[in-house]
Protein backbone atom coordinates (compact mmCIF):
# COMPACT_ATOMS: atom_id res chain seq x y z
CA UNK A 1 0.00 0.00 0.00
CA UNK A 2 1.47 3.53 -1.30
CA UNK A 3 0.70 6.33 1.01
CA UNK A 4 -0.36 10.18 -0.43
CA UNK A 5 -1.30 13.01 1.90
CA UNK A 6 -5.16 12.77 0.09
CA UNK A 7 -4.99 8.73 1.21
CA UNK A 8 -3.91 6.02 0.28
CA UNK A 9 -3.66 3.22 -3.28
CA UNK A 10 -2.82 -0.12 -3.71
CA UNK A 11 -2.38 -1.39 -6.89
CA UNK A 12 -4.54 -4.87 -6.74
CA UNK A 13 -3.19 -5.84 -10.49
CA UNK A 14 -0.52 -4.86 -12.91
CA UNK A 15 0.12 -6.22 -16.12
CA UNK A 16 1.35 -4.42 -20.17
CA UNK A 17 -2.33 -3.53 -20.58
CA UNK A 18 -3.75 -2.54 -17.55
CA UNK A 19 -3.38 -1.82 -14.19
CA UNK A 20 -6.10 -1.79 -11.32
CA UNK A 21 -5.54 0.36 -8.21
CA UNK A 22 -7.84 0.26 -5.14
CA UNK A 23 -7.68 4.23 -3.58
CA UNK A 24 -8.93 5.79 -0.68
CA UNK A 25 -9.29 9.35 -0.57
CA UNK A 26 -9.90 10.27 2.96
CA UNK A 27 -12.21 12.90 4.20
CA UNK A 28 -11.50 16.64 3.42
CA UNK A 29 -9.11 15.75 1.40
CA UNK A 30 -8.45 15.50 -2.77
CA UNK A 31 -5.77 14.65 -5.19
CA UNK A 32 -4.36 17.15 -7.55
CA UNK A 33 -6.32 18.65 -10.73
CA UNK A 34 -4.18 16.73 -13.27
CA UNK A 35 -4.36 14.78 -16.69
CA UNK A 36 -2.57 11.84 -18.48
CA UNK A 37 -1.13 12.24 -22.11
CA UNK A 38 -0.96 8.71 -22.48
CA UNK A 39 -3.74 6.48 -20.30
CA UNK A 40 -7.34 6.67 -19.90
CA UNK A 41 -9.04 6.44 -16.41
CA UNK A 42 -11.96 4.19 -15.39
CA UNK A 43 -13.32 4.78 -12.04
CA UNK A 44 -15.71 2.82 -9.87
CA UNK A 45 -17.25 4.14 -6.87
CA UNK A 46 -17.08 1.24 -4.43
CA UNK A 47 -17.72 3.11 -1.16
CA UNK A 48 -18.08 6.74 0.36
CA UNK A 49 -19.47 10.08 -1.62
CA UNK A 50 -17.35 12.82 -2.75
CA UNK A 51 -16.89 15.03 -5.90
CA UNK A 52 -15.28 14.92 -9.49
CA UNK A 53 -13.59 17.31 -11.45
CA UNK A 54 -13.84 15.81 -14.92
CA UNK A 55 -12.83 18.30 -17.95
CA UNK A 56 -15.14 21.08 -17.42
CA UNK A 57 -17.60 19.30 -15.28
CA UNK A 58 -18.12 18.73 -11.35
CA UNK A 59 -19.97 15.81 -10.94
CA UNK A 60 -21.33 14.62 -7.47
CA UNK A 61 -20.39 10.48 -7.25
CA UNK A 62 -21.57 8.03 -4.73
CA UNK A 63 -21.12 4.35 -4.40
CA UNK A 64 -21.47 2.35 -7.38
CA UNK A 65 -21.49 5.43 -10.05
CA UNK A 66 -18.80 4.56 -12.60
CA UNK A 67 -16.88 7.84 -14.31
CA UNK A 68 -14.33 7.49 -17.34
CA UNK A 69 -11.61 10.27 -17.83
CA UNK A 70 -10.60 10.00 -21.55
CA UNK A 71 -6.42 10.69 -22.12
CA UNK A 72 -5.56 14.52 -21.73
CA UNK A 73 -9.03 15.21 -19.79
CA UNK A 74 -8.30 16.94 -16.35
CA UNK A 75 -9.33 15.94 -13.66
CA UNK A 76 -9.82 15.50 -9.77
CA UNK A 77 -10.91 12.87 -6.70
CA UNK A 78 -12.69 15.06 -3.83
CA UNK A 79 -13.63 13.56 -0.35
CA UNK A 80 -16.22 15.90 1.03
CA UNK A 81 -17.86 13.79 3.06
CA UNK A 82 -17.18 12.59 6.67
CA UNK A 83 -16.52 8.99 5.40
CA UNK A 84 -13.80 7.45 3.41
CA UNK A 85 -13.96 7.65 -0.44
CA UNK A 86 -12.72 3.96 -1.79
CA UNK A 87 -12.75 4.05 -5.78
CA UNK A 88 -11.16 1.17 -8.10
CA UNK A 89 -9.06 2.56 -10.97
CA UNK A 90 -8.56 0.96 -14.43
CA UNK A 91 -5.79 2.10 -16.02
CA UNK A 92 -5.73 1.49 -20.16
CA UNK A 93 -3.36 3.55 -22.53
CA UNK A 94 0.73 3.02 -23.60
CA UNK A 95 2.42 4.12 -20.66
CA UNK A 96 0.89 2.68 -17.06
CA UNK A 97 3.37 4.14 -14.77
CA UNK A 98 3.14 7.12 -12.38
CA UNK A 99 5.21 9.70 -14.69
CA UNK A 100 2.39 10.10 -16.80
CA UNK A 101 1.06 12.60 -14.63
CA UNK A 102 0.91 16.24 -15.73
CA UNK A 103 -0.21 18.43 -11.95
CA UNK A 104 -2.11 21.53 -12.71
CA UNK A 105 -2.94 22.29 -9.13
CA UNK A 106 -1.55 20.14 -6.08
CA UNK A 107 -2.38 21.03 -2.49
CA UNK A 108 0.91 19.32 -0.85
CA UNK A 109 3.20 21.20 -3.18
CA UNK A 110 4.35 18.38 -5.43
CA UNK A 111 4.84 19.32 -9.18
Amino acid sequence: MEVRPWGTFEVLCKNEKFVIKKLVVFPGKRTSLQYHNHREEYWIILDGSGRIVKGDEVLGVKKGDFVKIEKGEKHRIENNGSNDLVILEVWVGDVLDENDIVRLEDDYGRT
